[in-house]
Formats: structure tokens, sequence, C-alpha cells
């Protein structure tokens, strides 16, 4: 073998790992895979690394690392950390994501993925389909999956994951596009989608996002012990992880536990994810309530002051 040859299937081999440690959240994993590559790597390998920074809100090293107008592809990842930094530029951050799309040929899916992503931060869960449409590319197809589940047409998520499986049913991609959609289908599916995900743990090693698909299945089954169990797992790998603390709150609620633990979770909730979907949408359904609770009561009083 040359040393040509051993040096591509090096590189394969590192990039295969970073994908996948990637694709079940060992984020760190990912991004020690690719760390002593980094001098003489590839675009495709780079972006797993700065994916997993993003994920773990270290997307400020991407700013440094990638200049500004740079002609690297891996641009369009400094372009997801400016809309995650400032949401109030999604529009902007859209506008240049869509014209590189649109105008160029893009090798390396990062374009594509990178508007998806943006569009599916913004709720934009239609366009970001209209990106990846017709995409026989697994990471592509995989989100469309995603924000097919966000639109609630499992049909079509089933379907698609399908294709996937034509492709390359073995892939950790396809497995888990399985998993998510045997989730949304309820009680009947969901023992498979914790075969894959406890399949997963034992090849690779569990991380929060496998052992929280886990605990889904568990709530979803009523086995509330084996639930708390991965959840409490979960909760020493990442002590703030966003799934696991509003599952810990479902599986509080279930379990009929006292309200200071909801509280509790929910307070670590606000400190840690102050703007996320979970605490946004909570708050308006507060507000809403507070509302109504309020144009009741004043209707109630004006009642009263008829009858006297």
């Amino acid at each position: 073998m040359s040393r040509g040859q051993q040096n591509d299937e090096d590189t394969n081999a590192v990039l295969f790992d970073a994908r996948n440690e990637y694709y079940i959240g060992n984020f760190m994993g990912s991004i020690n895979f690719v760390l002593p590559e980094q001098g003489t790597a590839g675009a495709e390998l780079l972006s797993y690394m700065y994916l997993s920074y993003l994920a773990i809100d270290s997307g400020r090293i991407i700013a440094s690392d990638i200049k500004e107008g740079s002609s690297t592809p891996l641009q369009a990842l400094r372009l997801v950390h400016e809309a995650f930094e400032q949401p109030s530029r999604c529009e902007e951050v859209l506008e240049k994501l869509t014209d590189k799309v649109a105008g160029e040929e893009d090798e390396t899916n990062l374009w594509h993925i990178a508007t998806a992503i943006v569009y599916c931060y913004d709720g934009q869960f239609e366009n970001a389909l209209k990106i990846l449409h017709g995409s026989t590319n697994l990471e592509s197809m995989a989100l469309s999956v995603q924000c097919l589940l966000r639109l609630q047409r499992v049909d079509l998520a089933k379907q698609l994951v399908a294709k996937m499986q034509e492709i390359s049913d073995d892939a950790t991609l396809t497995q888990l596009a399985q998993a998510w959609v045997a989730l949304a289908q309820g009680t009947e599916q969901m023992q498979d989608a914790f075969h894959i995900y406890q399949e997963f743990c034992e090849k690779f090693k569990p991380t929060p996002a496998l052992l929280n698909g886990q605990a889904v299945v568990h709530l979803g089954l009523e086995r509330y012990e084996e639930a708390d169990a991965v959840l409490r797992e979960s909760l020493i790998k990442k002590h703030n992880d966003y799934d696991t603390l509003i599952n810990l709150m479902v599986l509080s609620h279930l379990t009929g536990k006292p309200t200071e633990n909801i509280t509790r979770y929910l307070e670590q909730l606000r400190q840690f994810y102050p703007k996320s979907d979970f605490i946004t949408d909570l708050d308006k359904k507060s507000t809403e309530f507070d509302r109504l609770c309020l144009q009741y009561d004043l209707g109630a009083g004006e009642e009263k002051l008829l009858a006297i």
C-alpha cells in the first residue's frame, strides 16, 4: 500500500468516526477526532467539528477560525453561527445563504444543510424542506425527516425513511431516522426505537441524545423506573441537558412528584435555555392563560353588578 493510499484510508476512517460521533450527540468526541487533523483536513471533515461546536454553544470558535468572506464552503457554518448569535438577523443571513444555494454548485452539501438549519431555527420548516427537496444525501434526508415530524407529517416522514433505507439501510442516520419516526407513531412502534437506541449505546457510547431517546420510549410505555434511571444517567453526562430536563419534568408529572420537583427543572431550563422553544412557548401559554383568567374575572364582576 502506498503512503498516499494509507493517508486516504486514515482520513476516511477519521471522517467516519467524526461523522458518527456527531450524529449520536457525542460532540466533544467528534471534535477530538478532527482536531489532530485540522491542519490538513478538508471542508467535509472540518464541518463536523464546527457543527459540533455549534451544538455545544461554542460557535465563536467558528467565527475565529473562518474569516468573513473566505471562499471555503465552511463559510456557510459561520453564517449559521451568526444567525444563532443574533436571531434578529435571520432574514439577512438566510438571504445570503439562499443566494449561495441558487448561484453555485454545492459539492459538499454544506450550503444546503446550513440554509435548512437556519430555516429550522427560525421555525420555517416548509422552506427548509424546499431547500432539501429531492436530495439523496442522507444528511439532507434526515433533516427533512425532522422537519416533517415537526409539521406532524409522520406519513411523509415514514416514506422518506423508506427511501433512506433503499440507499443505505445500515447507516447511522438511517437507523436514527427510523427511531424518530417510530417514536412519533406511538406505543406500538416505540419498542423498535428503543432497540435502535440501545444498539447505538452499546456500539458507540451512551450520550444524552441516545439516553433521552430511550427515556421517551420508557415514558410512552409507562416504564417510569426505567425512564428515571436513564435520565439520571444522562444528567451525569451533562448536568443541564435540555431534553433531559424536559423529560424529567414530564416524568415528575406522570409519577405525581411534588410540584417543587417540576419547578426546579423548569428554573434550570430558564437559567440555561431562556430563549428556547420550550420556554418561549410556555411563557406565551402562561400569558394567554393569565389574560383569559382576567377576562373571566372582569366578566364575572360585571354580572354581579348587574345582579345588584
